[in-house]
C-alpha cells in the first residue's frame, strides 16, 4: 500500500511539473506569454512594474486600468514615461511634442485600450486616458485623451470617458475638467455630449502647438451631480440634466463656445 502511494505521488509530481509554466499558474505569467486572446483579469508587467486590471471589452479591444505598484523604482518610472511620451507624440501627430514626466504629473488614472490579438504591454496602447486628482476641490482633471489614427472612429474615446466618469462618481468626486482646442470640433462635441460645458475661454493656451489653426482653448467642466444615467453618459444627452440657470451661467462665462 505504501509503495502504491509513493508511485502515485511520483506520477502526479512529474505530470504537474512537465506542464508549461503558464498552464501551472496562469495568473502570474511572464510578459512573453501575456497575450490578449485569453482575457487576464490581473497582470503585472515586469519591466515597468505596472499592474494591469481588466475593465471590459469594446469590440476587438480590451480596456485595462494601469496602476503603478508601490514598489516601482526610478528606472521603471523612466521606462513608463518613455513609452507614454512616444505614444502621445504619435497619437497627437506631434513627433517633436514634449510630454515628459507624464507619470509623475498625470498618473492618478491611466486607462488604456489594447487590441485583443496583441501582447499586453505599455508599448502596444491603442487609445489612452490620463488624469490626475485635484485635491483642493476633490475633482479630476483629464490631462490627455487620444486614440492612434488607425484606431479612431471605433468608440474608444467615448468608452474611455464613460468608464472614467463612472469611476469618478463611485469615488465621490465633485467634477471633471479638461482643456480642448477651440478648433477641435470633434473633441468639443464629444465632451459636450458627456455634459461638459465651457467655463473659460483662454487665448494662446496651446502656444507653440500648430496642430490646429488656432492655439486658443476652452476650459470645460462636468458637474457630476448633474448626471442622471451613468450607464449612458457620453452616449446619450439624456444622461445629463443641467438646470437652466446653470446653462445660462455657462453661456455668460464662455460665450465663445456658444457661437458659430
Amino acid at each position: 500500500m505504501i509503495l502504491v502511494s509513493i508511485v502515485l505521488f511520483y506520477v502526479l509530481f512529474v505530470s504537474t511539473n512537465s506542464l508549461p509554466t503558464e498552464q501551472r499558474n496562469p495568473i502570474f505569467q511572464t510578459e512573453s506569454h501575456e497575450n490578449l486572446r485569453t482575457r487576464q483579469l490581473y497582470f503585472t508587467e515586469l519591466s515597468t512594474n505596472l499592474q494591469y486590471n481588466y475593465v471590459n471589452d469594446q469590440g476587438d479591444y480590451r480596456l485595462y486600468k494601469l496602476i503603478p505598484k508601490p514598489t516601482i523604482n526610478q528606472a521603471q518610472i523612466k521606462i513608463v514615461n518613455k513609452w507614454l511620451e512616444q505614444y502621445l507624440q504619435q497619437s497627437f501627430e506631434r513627433p517633436e511634442g514634449d510630454y515628459s514626466n507624464v507619470l509623475q504629473f498625470c498618473g492618478t488614472t491611466i486607462l488604456a485600450f489594447f487590441l485583443r490579438n496583441s501582447t499586453l504591454s505599455i508599448k502596444n496602447i491603442n487609445a489612452l486616458l490620463l488624469a490626475h486628482l485635484q485635491a483642493y476641490d476633490n475633482s479630476q482633471y483629464v490631462c490627455f485623451l487620444s486614440t492612434l489614427k488607425e484606431h479612431r472612429q471605433k468608440g474608444l474615446g467615448t468608452k474611455l470617458l464613460n468608464v472614467f466618469i463612472n469611476d469618478a462618481i463611485r469615488a465621490n468626486h465633485s467634477r471633471i475638467s479638461l482643456h480642448v482646442n477651440t478648433e477641435n470640433t470633434n473633441a468639443f462635441s464629444l465632451y459636450s455630449k458627456c455634459g461638459m460645458r465651457c467655463i473659460q475661454y483662454i487665448p494662446k493656451y496651446y502656444f507653440g502647438d500648430r496642430t490646429f489653426p488656432t492655439q486658443n482653448a476652452f476650459l470645460m467642466s462636468l458637474q457630476l451631480k448633474n448626471i442622471r444615467n451613468s450607464t449612458t453618459i457620453c452616449q446619450s444627452t439624456a444622461a445629463i440634466n443641467i438646470p437652466n440657470a446653470e446653462e445660462t451661467f455657462y453661456k455668460q462665462r464662455c460665450p465663445q463656445a456658444f457661437t458659430g
